[in-house]
């Protein structure tokens, strides 16, 4: 079989994302695809507008055969660590033989980004000294890093100037580094900005114009910009009072956790570094919104998302040590969110090639390890629960994985 697998936040699932699921089924010559999906919190540290099987029932609707889970522990990370863990479990399954991503470059940029990925395992001198001497001038570690590339691989600071650039790097630095028998494949993208929140005429909405669209207008805006499956899905959620829209619930769970924190206890909130508590409990308390919190916050070499992460890691109290671990042996087990019929076919012969425990439900006897990353995603769910209009108490022990 040739199966493919994407990482994804479909946050929410739009017809840019519908195309690349399709144009990998065909470039792949894909008999099966397999969506890897973050959390109920994203890798730029916010809560995903619906919840992660809202998210990936619109995944199997717009052509995924089976949908995966990646723990809050690793999506709510920075790109190094989301794109290890995806890889990681996309190697562990036994079955995917292609990691499809999709980039702002054309196929003549590939050679950049595979040079990159070798720079980036090797750790040759110049580049370390390289590194050293940009973040010594305050500029934050991804712009240090490009600036080093650059610096000896022509061309790769324009290269890296987007987040799906930057991600599409760190899953082939992973392949690389751990020689997994896996292609990669690149699908260019079009339409709108990553960042941009206003949806252009005839080209695909990023997903943050459309969650945009969804705040001003709720689920009909999004109409047009996402397949009709996904449509119905989001007004049955936002109708239903089950999504997380707007940040002031948000907003007021991070000020109390900020406020009612030491110093000493924020010190040791995973990634948190020099210093950085202080100006983070300062502005707890002059702040009025959670966007004048971060913009208080951030600075060159701590970027938005960066502060974002470190909010729910306050949340999750998500410690130093805990981090370490969790970024030292990767993902726990292999965990299913959805499927179709070829999808549970899939599922059921993955569960005699995995080398991680399988499972659609947490259930039976587990590792230490796995309950600790487990209990860490139940926790996420129900806080995300808290965010929403009707939350669903205990959903994440109560609900089932969507088979469609």
């Amino acid at each position: 079989m040739r199966i493919a697998g994407i990482t994804a936040e479909y946050n929410p699932l739009h017809v840019g994302h519908q195309y690349h699921i399709r144009k990998t089924r065909q470039c792949a010559r894909a008999d099966a695809i397999i969506a890897l999906i973050s959390s109920n919190f994203t890798q730029r540290g916010e809560p995903s507008i619906v919840d992660k099987r809202a998210r990936a029932s619109m995944a199997v609707a717009c052509g995924a055969d089976l949908v995966l889970e990646l723990s809050c522990v690793f999506s709510c990370r920075n790109a190094g660590i989301f794109a290890d863990a995806a890889a990681d479990i996309f190697a562990a399954t036994g079955l995917v033989n292609v990691v499809s991503f999709g980039t702002e470059a054309g196929d003549e940029k590939i050679k950049i980004f595979e040079e990159a990925a070798r720079i980036l395992n090797d750790e040759p001198a110049g580049f370390r000294e390289a590194l050293k001497k940009f973040l010594d001038e305050g500029h934050s570690f991804v712009q240090s890093r490009s600036m080093a590339l650059d610096e000896l691989v022509p061309g790769a600071l324009a290269l890296l100037s987007t987040p799906n650039n930057n991600l599409a790097l760190a899953y082939i630095k992973r392949i690389r580094e751990k020689n997994y028998e896996m292609e990669t494949l690149h699908i260019r993208r079009s339409g709108t900005g990553f960042h941009d929140r206003e949806a252009k005429p005839d080209e695909y909405a990023s997903a943050a114009s459309v969650r945009a669209a969804i705040e001003r207008g709720g689920a009909r805006a999004a109409r047009g910009f996402v397949p009709d499956a996904c449509a119905d899905i989001l007004d049955a959620e936002i109708g239903g009072g089950h999504a997380v829209i707007g940040k002031d619930r948000l907003w007021r769970s991070i000020k109390q956790a900020a406020l009612r924190s030491s110093p000493d206890d924020m010190a040791d909130i995973a990634e948190m570094r020099e210093g950085l508590e202080n100006r983070m409990r300062r502005a707890a308390y002059e702040a009025a919104s959670l966007d004048e919190f971060v913009g208080l916050c951030t600075s060159r070499r701590y970027p938005a998302g960066r502060i974002q992460r470190y909010c729910v890691h306050l949340l999750l109290n998500l410690r130093q040590e805990q981090s370490r671990i969790f970024q030292e042996r990767g993902p726990a087990y292999i965990r299913a969110l959805a499927a179709n019929s070829a999808g549970r076919e899939v599922l059921k012969l993955m569960k005699k090639t995995a080398s991680l425990p399988v499972f659609s439900k947490p259930g039976g006897k587990m590792t230490r390890y796995a309950s600790e990353v487990l209990n860490f995603e139940r926790a996420a769910s129900e806080i995300w629960e808290t965010l929403s209009d009707c939350p669903r108490p205990n959903a994440e022990s109560r609900t089932h994985a969507v088979m469609i």
